[in-house]
């Protein structure tokens, strides 16, 4: 079962270690340069753990906390810096993968793929022609 691959790939706690293009993310989901600088300096904890066959993604920083509820093979609400957005997950050669569109149509569609390799976990993401990858390391 899906859910049980999950648990044993990614689920636990991971800090950031490295990221690659975070800040040309930023920018092309339009958000602001102190957002951005405050984001880009930031080491989150990320924590997945499943509930009740949802996925838990629990992103903390000093300034911010975020809750994502992942549902996996159907569709599911869920908001990212401010914009609603209809999102499908499914767990597809052992990644992790969320597309998200707006709702509104305001914001920008965007893509995510989390997945481990070796003893990392590997976060890859797409909006428009902007790809960033952040890599994570599980805590002590």
């Amino acid at each position: 079962m899906a859910l049980d691959e999950i648990k044993a790939q990614i689920c636990g706690k991971w800090k950031l270690d490295r990221s690659e293009n975070f800040d040309d993310f930023l920018k092309e989901l339009g958000l602001n340069v102190v957002f951005r600088k405050m984001a880009e300096s930031a080491k989150p904890v990320v924590e997945f753990t499943i509930e009740d066959n949802t996925i838990k993604m629990i992103s903390k920083v000093s300034f911010f906390n975020q809750v994502i509820n992942i549902k996996l093979d159907g569709e599911y609400q869920q908001s990212f810096e401010g914009t609603e957005m209809n999102c499908n997950s499914k767990w597809e050669n052992n990644k992790l993968i969320t597309e998200a569109n707006p709702i509104d149509g305001k914001g920008k569609t965007q893509k995510f793929q989390r997945e481990r390799v070796n003893d990392e976990l590997v976060q890859t993401m797409w909006v428009g022609d902007v790809v960033c990858v952040r890599t994570f390391k599980p805590t002590d």
